[in-house]
């Protein structure tokens, strides 16, 4: 055998021996590729950074109305855009602290990752809704919004919902490609 066929073959075992070990876990996704979202894990000031110093309230629709908004508006609003009536705490990992502190709107290496803990008005106990996650894949992964992959993870933040090229979130996002795609309202002008 000449030394590119053994080449060739070596290569194509370490595919197959990748692919194994990935097989059970979550497809499309940089958690297939060694991220694991593990929410008690947010307050490690080695790992992440969190971003606003204090919740940050996204408004919705359900505010303007002419009375007092109830749970149900704020709930039905929240089926519609995730970000709805909530109260969020970002965090960003270290691959993306420089690029998220900027002054101005920089592009995220690949590895960033951010995370939007999100707390309704009507939470019990303050506890998390849902976290959101958007994670900078590789050039090529998601071209239309910057090769952003978006997660949706349980409120306990211990399960992947939802994973990929998630269309209710590339809807909106698409409108920030000034700003890599990610909309920064919640830092605050030094």
């Amino acid at each position: 055998m000449d030394a590119n066929k053994i080449k060739c073959l070596l290569v194509g075992m370490g595919v197959v021996m990748l692919l194994t070990a990935s097989a059970g876990r979550h497809t499309r996704s940089a958690i297939r590729e060694g991220f694991r979202f593990d929410a008690s894990e947010l307050k490690d000031k080695t790992l992440w950074a969190q971003v606003n110093t204090k919740p940050y309230y996204i408004s919705s629709a359900a505010d303007a109305l002419c009375r007092a908004p109830t749970r149900g508006d704020y709930e039905a609003e929240r089926k519609r855009n995730p970000h709805a009536a909530t109260y969020i705490t970002v965090y960003v990992n270290q691959v993306g602290r420089e690029a998220m502190f900027a002054k101005e709107p920089r592009r995220f290496a690949e590895g960033s990752v951010i995370v939007k803990e999100k707390v309704g008005m009507y939470s019990e106990g303050r506890s998390p809704l849902l976290y959101t996650l958007m994670i900078k894949r590789e050039p090529g992964y998601n071209p239309a919004v910057g090769d952003w992959e978006f997660s949706v993870a349980s409120g306990n933040g211990t399960r992947i919902e939802a994973s990929g090229k998630l269309e209710n979130c590339q809807t909106c996002h698409i409108m920030k490609r000034d700003s890599d795609f990610v909309f920064r309202p919640y830092l605050k002008s030094k």
